[in-house]
């Protein structure tokens, strides 16, 4: 088994996201111009979360008038090209993607779902809320980076935990998002599949794993927060899948920040899964070529 501890297992990360991850907090497009207000949010591709996240104080997906942001993110198949007909004829509609044609630039990459939110809330005036998941993003950094050690180190711990298992994503739903986002982000990094339960949880843990659990199914249930349905569903899973694994909530302050910092965790996990299998934690080349039909 590869040594996260050990300076050759980093070998694969060839593109370097490390250093990415490391340094996201203050990284991405900033606004060059302010934005009237009322504010309307829809995101496409790897920009759906953000926007899901930013329509907690932006309230709509479509706005008559002040400003439309349309957050393209790639492979939509063209959705995001016709966004801009539902908005009011009074609205300034702005794009947010890698295209050339955008008004604000946002590279397709793993993490960009910081950078379309970090944008959003400084062009909406939400500076205090962007201090406060930056804050609680630098709290995760220190703990996460490749310089801890295992042993105080629990993304580093997690992917073990992950290693041959397939997770299972427990969220509480004031977290909305969160646990699609997760499944993303481990597919994207960490280049490997994980399952993100319907929206009624309890009879899907109840009787989706009843017929094969007994075959000893490698699924590891992973589990946030600490609410009434984490707890009952952590009394039907404890025999129906291989492990457990309970993520406290971070230090941080307020739901939105909470939850960038549970996707940060998972965001080092992945990376260093991606390390323990030794694959490339990065984009491959498939989806540049992909980006560029759709």
């Amino acid at each position: 088994m590869r040594d996260l501890d050990a300076q050759e297992t980093y070998l694969a990360d060839r593109m370097g996201l490390a250093f990415e991850l490391r340094d996201l907090v203050g990284s991405g497009p900033v606004p060059q111009a302010s934005y009237a207000p009322p504010y309307g949010v829809v995101g496409y591709g790897e920009a759906w979360w953000a926007a899901r996240l930013a329509r907690d104080w932006i309230g709509v997906e479509f706005t008559e008038r002040g400003t439309q942001f349309v957050l393209e993110g790639g492979y939509d198949l063209g959705q995001a090209l016709s966004a801009g007909l539902y908005a009011g004829a009074e609205t300034e509609i702005v794009r947010l993607g890698y295209r050339e044609e955008v008004e604000v630039q946002v590279l397709a990459h793993p993490l960009s779902t910081y950078h379309y939110l970090r944008f959003l809330l400084l062009a909406t005036g939400q500076e205090a809320e962007l201090g406060r998941v930056d804050r609680g993003l630098l709290l995760e950094r220190e703990r996460l980076r490749p310089e801890v050690g295992l042993e105080k180190n629990p993304a580093k711990f997690l992917a073990y935990s992950l290693l041959e298992r397939t997770p299972l994503w427990v969220v509480p739903e004031r977290y909305a998002g969160l646990a699609q986002a997760m499944q993303q982000i481990y597919a994207r990094i960490g280049k490997s599949l994980s399952i993100t339960p319907p929206p009624s949880g309890l009879e899907f843990f109840l009787t989706g794993l009843e017929a094969r659990h007994e075959q000893g199914d490698p699924l590891a249930a992973v589990l946030l927060g600490d609410d009434e349905r984490k707890r009952v569903s952590q009394e039907i899973l404890e025999s129906r899948v291989d492990t457990l694994i309970e993520l406290p909530e971070p230090e941080a302050e307020g739901t939105l920040a909470k939850a960038m910092c549970y996707w940060y965790r998972i965001a080092w996990a992945s990376y260093y899964v991606a390390l323990l299998y030794g694959v490339e934690p990065g984009d491959w080349e498939v989806l540049e070529r992909l980006r560029e039909v759709t």
